[in-house]
């Protein structure tokens, strides 16, 4: 089995291969027959026979850098819509979360995966795999707003370090020495009506929106300005 991310100008997905098709970084590839199935709520695709992969000898467009290919949708479309990789979307920070910060990670490592739980500990414990010493991590949750919708937004530790501009032990130090609310404060501070751009995962079901953010940078548009603009959009009269 092979797996790995392919992309177009439209977007990108998972693509796992059940068959010795071995394609390399930044070959152009055509499918035929393949399959979609749904994986953690993002549809990927899936080929089962070499014969519905075939490599192309001639680029099918300009050539995409993984490192910085995003999708432009908006907040609203994208809430609207289905769980999609790579998407780049703009909204105004309204709410930090009362967790937000250090917390503790399920550290026990799966018998059947390569990986660790790694579920948030409450108070010690892990909903699957019972008592447990934690590893501290570091996030951040925030909600998105455009105007009209609103989607959940997750940091994990090395788009929160950024984001912050402090490292994860910078942060368990403050609120060591400060507090929990005073950290928050801050954070709401530097966060609150702040227009920004993010980068990342949308993963939409049935419980609701949530972007996980590789990156989040400012949008350069002010939340007055960001409110103006939907006033003029959807004719709101003041």
């Amino acid at each position: 089995v092979r797996s790995g991310d392919v992309m177009d100008p439209t977007g990108r997905c998972r693509l796992t291969a059940w068959c010795d098709f071995d394609p390399k970084p930044g070959d152009f590839i055509h499918l035929t027959e393949a399959r979609v199935q749904s994986w953690q709520g993002s549809p990927d695709l899936v080929i089962d026979e070499i014969t519905q992969a075939t490599s192309l000898e001639s680029p099918a467009w300009d050539r995409i850098d993984p490192e910085d290919h995003w999708v432009d949708v908006g907040l609203t479309e994208l809430v609207e819509g289905g769980t999609r990789r790579g998407v780049r979307t703009n909204g105004t920070i309204v709410l930090v979360t009362g967790d937000s910060g250090i917390i503790e990670r399920c550290p026990v490592q799966l018998p059947d995966r390569n990986r660790k739980c790694r579920k948030r500990l409450r108070d010690g414990n892990c909903v699957d795999c019972g008592p447990q010493r934690g590893e501290e991590d570091l996030r951040i949750r925030m909600v998105l707003d455009d105007g009209v919708s609103n989607v959940s937004l997750l940091l994990s530790k090395d788009p929160a370090e950024k984001f912050l501009g402090m490292t994860q032990d910078e942060v368990a130090e403050t609120i060591s020495k400060e507090g929990q609310e005073a950290f928050l404060m801050s954070v709401r501070e530097k966060s609150l009506g702040r227009g920004v751009s993010v980068n990342g995962l949308a993963l939409i079901d049935d419980q609701g929106a949530m972007l996980l953010a590789d990156s989040v940078q400012d949008d350069g548009l002010d939340a007055s300005k960001a409110a103006e603009m939907v006033i003029q959009k959807w004719e709101v009269a003041m």
